[in-house]
């Protein structure tokens, strides 16, 4: 599992020439900018292919507001009951009938949970109050470790360096650069529009995978 420092200084050493752009005084020697550069990276890739997570909920009878995780970007299922529906008939006597469905609201200036219809006591009775579902998060990345799976951290570093290509065509630089890219180490050279423009080629083509 790799950390933000050790996948900023793999950032840095791949961009070559480039690492000069971003690394000047007064940090110099500094990863800061590196890091920012694959934050960006980061929120993009989350995007894309988020953090699957499992949540839980106790649930209580005719509740419907429940307590939302802060790193929850959108609900990806709520499965409360749904393979003990699937295998009874209608007419069966434990058959829980309409189960919540569950999505992201507000409540003044927080977010919640919202379950609707809300769960009955008898539907409770049947299917217990433990209550699980999967939601999308973003991907962590810092010096405790990260969630990014080891295949993809390559993907990350490439659209890394297309944010430092697009930073650097925004300030008009006509001058020609050279990088490594994230995923087969190649030199690429160009100037940074041009780079950027074939470095989120290959991110976009990559990410669909």
């Amino acid at each position: 599992m790799t950390t933000l420092s050790a996948l900023a200084q793999s950032l840095r050493a791949s961009m070559i020439g480039v690492a000069d752009e971003f690394d000047r005084e007064p940090e110099r020697g500094s990863l800061a900018q590196f890091q920012r550069l694959l934050q960006v990276a980061l929120d993009d890739y989350s995007r894309r292919r988020p953090l699957i997570v499992l949540g839980r909920l106790q649930l209580e009878a005719e509740r419907v507001v429940y307590d939302c995780p802060a790193d929850l970007v959108a609900v990806q299922a709520f499965d409360w009951g749904r393979a003990d529906k699937a295998r009874l008939p209608v007419w069966a006597d434990g058959w829980p009938g309409r189960l919540p469905d569950m999505r992201v609201s507000r409540d003044g200036d927080r977010r919640v949970l919202y379950l609707m219809p809300a769960p009955s006591a008898r539907q409770i009775g049947l299917l217990g109050s433990a209550a699980s579902y999967r939601y999308r998060a973003r991907h962590t990345l810092d010096e405790q470790g990260s969630t990014i799976p080891a295949g993809d951290e390559p993907l990350v570093l490439l659209r890394a360096q297309a944010e430092a290509m697009r930073e650097l065509s925004i300030s008009n630089t006509i001058k020609p650069f050279q990088v490594r890219d994230g995923i087969s180490a190649t030199p690429r050279n160009g100037t940074p529009s041009y780079l950027h423009t074939v470095l989120m080629e290959e991110f976009e083509r990559r990410i669909c995978q």
